[in-house]
């Protein structure tokens, strides 16, 4: 089997704050250019913020993949600390409900994340280890 890459998000509540605190970010960026200097130049803290901001989601939404291989299942978060690399047969179950998935492992539990794109291909990968 060809390494297949999926993006995904973490599950409903995470991916909801974290795109709230990014939302909020660029919002205060606004605020601050607002406040400081209205239209015209942009204010140079403002900017900064914008593009930290810009640039935190931009890793988030690069980073969060999950990968399958013959040998492992792997699923990236932002952080490479919080990378999970399952062995194939520490896959137990996989179920969809809408754009959620839970894989079920013997190590881990119930891992919850979100997919965006067509669920279907995920499942599928993912059944054909078990």
């Amino acid at each position: 089997m060809a390494k297949k890459r999926f993006m995904i998000q973490p599950a409903w509540l995470d991916f909801s704050i974290f795109w709230a605190l990014i939302v909020s970010g660029i919002a205060l960026a606004v605020i601050i250019q607002m406040e400081t200097i209205g239209y015209g130049w942009p204010e140079p803290v403002a900017l900064a913020l914008l593009v930290i901001t810009l640039g935190v989601a931009g890793l988030q939404v690069h980073r969060s993949t999950l990968i399958i291989t013959d040998r492992q299942v792997t699923l990236r978060r932002l952080l490479p600390g919080n990378t999970l690399v399952l062995p194939i047969g520490s896959v137990t179950g996989v179920k969809a409900t809408g754009h959620t998935l839970t894989v079920t492992t013997q190590a881990y539990g119930a891992i919850t994340f979100v997919r965006l794109g067509r669920v279907e291909a995920v499942t599928q990968a993912l059944n054909a280890l078990i």
